[in-house]
This record gives C-alpha cells, structure tokens and sequence, in this order.
C-alpha cells in the first residue's frame, strides 16, 4: 500500500471513532427529550393553593335583591363538587331548596321557589364542598343579601306626588327604596311589608294629616334602617296615609278630618282600620304631630284602657322610654269617636296614638327624630327587633 493510501485510511478511521463517540454521548445526554414534552425539575411543586372567591352575585350585604335571583360565586380557578354541602337559608334558619351546578369557574345556586320579599337569606359554602382540579378544598365562605322590599297599594283613591312638598322630601333618606316608594306612592297609599308573617304584627301609620310632617319623615327613615335588618315578626308601615293631602300639606280629605271619620265606611283612615283587624296585627300605632296652642300642644302618647287594656300598656312603655307625657283615656271612642286608635281599639286592636310638638307645615330634624324614637319603642315592646 501506498503511503498516501495508508494515510487516507487512518484518518477516515478517526472520523468514524469521533462520530462513534458522539452518538454514544448524545443518547446519554438526559437534557435530550421528545418536542413538546414538559419537563418536571427539582425546582417544580404541586399545586396546594385552594380556590379563592373573586365576587358573588348578588353582591356580599346586597339590598333589594330580586326574589327570582340565580345566586353566582365565582372563582380565580377552575373548580369542581366534592362533598356538595352548600346551603341557603332564610333569617329563621329554615332551610332553602335549591339547585346546584359548576361551569368552569362559576358555582350557580338556584332556589326551587322564588324567594319571600323584605328577607334576608344566608349562603354558606362549606369547607370541602367544592375544589379545584387538583382537589384543594375551599374554606368554609358565606354571606348574606336581602330580597326587594314589598311595596303594596292599600288605596288607590289618595295618590300624591310627594316630591312636591319640598319641607318633606328633604328629609327623606335618598335611597332606591326610598324612590320605589314615593313612585307607588302616586298610585295611591303604599304600605311596606318586612318579615314573613311569623311572631309579632305591628302596624305603623304616619301622614293621616297631610300638614303633620315629622311622622311621615320618621316612617321612611325607620324603612331604611329596617331594610337589610333581621325581624323577630312582621312589620307594616304606611308612610303617607293620604298621599295626596303629604304633597300638597293639607289637613282635610274631601272635607273631613281624615281622624274623625275612621268608622265611616270607605275613608282613608276606616280602609287601615279593616287592615288592620285583617292582617290580625298585634298593635297599630298612629304617629301625629301637635303644633303649640293644639291638643295636646306637646309630645304625648294616647291611649285607652278599655276595651282593650293592652292600650295603656303599650302606651306606658313607649312614654317611659322616650320621656313622654301619657295622656289615658278610659273608654275608646268617647272623648275621640272616629279617630283611627279608637277604632282600633272599639275592634280589639290594641292601638296607641304619638304626638310631637311641631308646627303644622314645619319640620325640623328634633322633631323627625323624636317621632322616629317613638316608633321604635313600639317595636322594642313587642322585641321585634
């Protein structure tokens, strides 16, 4: 063999041990993997992190919350049921059906039935009832939200615009349940319902006389503190008795004191007497203000203590937690025939009447939150709060 031969053999005899070498190092090489296959390293951890709530519908403490509301509560994950105990209830503990569902990362609660209006409902997901795809359990979450306020129409002889007695409306809370109620309002006298008909039925009535103003002002300040409130009972409350007579600031409906006439057939005030006894209520209470040189030309509480004793009992009380004269009467209908308590009380509701000592026309918020104190210590009598 030639020398030049001889040296062309040795040298493709060192490329191929060089390539040799290189496969062999390349199949040993463990940072060689398949295209799109992921990779676990040391560095990696599973995932731990349980699913965490990034808003509900309805909103946490949401007021007027449509009866028919499919209840929402989202996720920052994907998630799935695992022991499902998920539970709504009303503000009596009672248990509501409902059906449940997941979709991605929103849980979806949907009431058999519509709700009842003016409550307060509790939505607790348990801990562990549902997960995320790796089966981290939740920690127990809830919250609560209220149903639309019951607004009804009593009469739809008395309607008003209540926005055009400028004195009042100042003083009324600016809320949407404020303006639903001012809205029914023109269509006649609304009364509003909260609780469900279970324990104590109170029944309070301010704007008999349309140029009394601390009464009607008190009344929708109480609506919109009991708005979202838990009530041990039912409470009503007309607001304005006779709408029409709060817009405009007038004392007479059609010619007659509106509280003289109570046991006339079809009047304002002989439509809540018949309310009254047909809602069965356990109490009424008639809110008036007295201006100086009136009767009584102070702050005082009426009542009687016959037929119906319970009078005088509520009337001591509410006198006595909110330094107030007494004023008692013996027998319903004598010194008052007509008048709205009396009425009541002739019928075996007890009823009681609150004054305070404002001029006719005027307001003043002393006088707004005296009225409003009065009120309270109604419901306080009988604990519906």
């Amino acid at each position: 063999m030639k020398y030049d031969q001889l040296l062309m053999v040795l040298l493709l005899f060192s490329v191929c041990i060089i390539l040799s070498t290189s496969f062999v190092s390349a199949a040993n090489n463990t940072n060689i993997h398949p295209a799109n296959t992921t990779v676990l390293t040391s560095n990696s951890s599973p995932d731990t992190s349980p699913p965490i709530t990034t808003s509900t519908n309805p909103g946490k403490s949401a007021l007027n919350v449509p009866v028919n509301q499919h209840i929402k509560i989202t996720y920052n994950e994907p998630v799935k049921f695992e022991s499902s105990w998920i539970e709504l209830r009303n503000s009596d503990g009672k248990l509501i059906p409902i059906t449940k569902s997941i979709s991605g990362n929103t849980l979806t609660l949907i009431p058999t039935s519509p709700l009842n209006m003016s409550t307060t409902y509790t939505v607790s997901v348990h801990t562990k009832s549902i997960s995320d795809l790796a089966g981290n359990g939740i920690a127990v979450n809830s919250f609560k939200f209220t149903t639309a306020i019951r607004i009804d129409i009593i009469n739809t002889k008395t309607g008003g615009n209540i926005k055009k007695n400028s004195v009042l409306y100042n003083y009324i809370p600016k809320t949407v349940l404020s303006a639903q109620i001012i809205s029914k309002a023109k269509t006649g006298t609304p009364i509003v319902t909260f609780g469900d008909s279970n324990g104590p039925k109170i029944l309070i009535v301010a704007g008999v006389h349309g140029n009394e103003l601390p009464a009607p002002a008190a009344a929708m300040k109480l609506i919109n503190y009991l708005n979202g409130k838990t009530i041990h009972g039912t409470i009503y409350i007309i607001p304005f008795a006779i709408p029409y007579n709060s817009a405009h600031t007038l004392r007479y409906w059609k010619g007659q004191n509106p509280n003289m006439v109570a046991n006339v057939y079809g009047t304002p005030t002989n439509i809540i007497v018949n309310l009254a006894m047909k809602l069965h209520v356990n109490a009424l209470g008639d809110f008036h203000s007295s201006q100086p040189g009136g009767v009584p030309g102070k702050d005082a509480i009426f009542c009687t203590k016959a037929p119906t004793y319970k009078s005088y009992e509520i009337a001591s009380y509410i006198s006595k937690n909110t330094k107030t004269s007494l004023i008692t009467y013996k027998t319903a209908g004598v010194e008052y025939p007509g008048a709205l308590e009396d009425e009541c009380n002739l019928h075996g509701v007890p009823a009681v009447t609150c004054e305070v000592l404002e001029q006719h026309g005027k307001l003043s918020s002393d006088k707004l939150n005296k009225s409003y104190r009065e009120m309270i210590a109604l419901l306080t009598y009988y604990n519906i709060l």
